[in-house]
């Protein structure tokens, strides 16, 4: 596991050094610093975010938000509060990279035990996402699809371990505003 954050890491690193600032870069003034945005994708299996983004400069974006995540398996349901934390790198206008961590207070519901079992967990999301501008730029479409991994968690449920998947294809879609 921490070899494959390493990797994540090593790469986004990598794309900071192979594309910088020199880039002949559309200015992104005119859009406005701050965004807000949320998945389209991820409601359907019970995560629901909101992510408030800042444009540090033409390339680098910062975001966090709140999610809460009520997804079920077989053995267990999830109520996770959570944080969004990110970083979003763009190689050009349209294309970035990206790194996510999702620290969460998750009060897990075990259908095995019939109780709950609270406790601590850390997800990361390393992604790659495209931004089509709609409506003169100020609504966008980003489309980010990526690998997601679990790092810790401190009081599983019976079970947890079989039925989470991880690494995972995380497939994001977001919808968002620009002011």
């Amino acid at each position: 596991m921490r070899r494959f954050l390493g990797m994540a890491l090593l790469i986004l690193a990598s794309a900071a050094a192979l594309y910088p600032e020199a880039l002949d870069a559309q200015d992104r003034s005119s859009r406005g610093r701050w965004s807000v945005s949320t998945s389209l994708t991820f409601p359907l299996v019970r995560i629901y975010q909101v992510y408030v983004s800042y444009r540090i400069d033409d390339r680098n974006e910062v975001s966090m938000g709140p999610a809460f995540q009520n997804y079920r398996h077989e053995s267990f349901t999830a109520n996770a509060y959570t944080l969004i934390l990110g970083y979003r790198r763009y190689l050009t206008d349209e294309l970035s990279v990206e790194a996510e961590i999702y620290p969460a207070y998750n009060r897990m519901y075990s259908h095995v035990t019939d109780s709950y079992h609270p406790g601590w967990e850390l997800w990361a999301e390393a992604k790659v996402g495209y931004t089509w501008d709609l409506a003169d730029e100020r609504f966008f479409l980003h489309p980010a699809p990526g690998i997601g991994f679990g790092i810790f968690q401190s009081n599983p449920p019976p079970g947890f371990d079989q039925e989470i998947e991880s690494p995972i294809f995380v497939p994001q879609l977001l919808l968002g505003v620009r002011f």
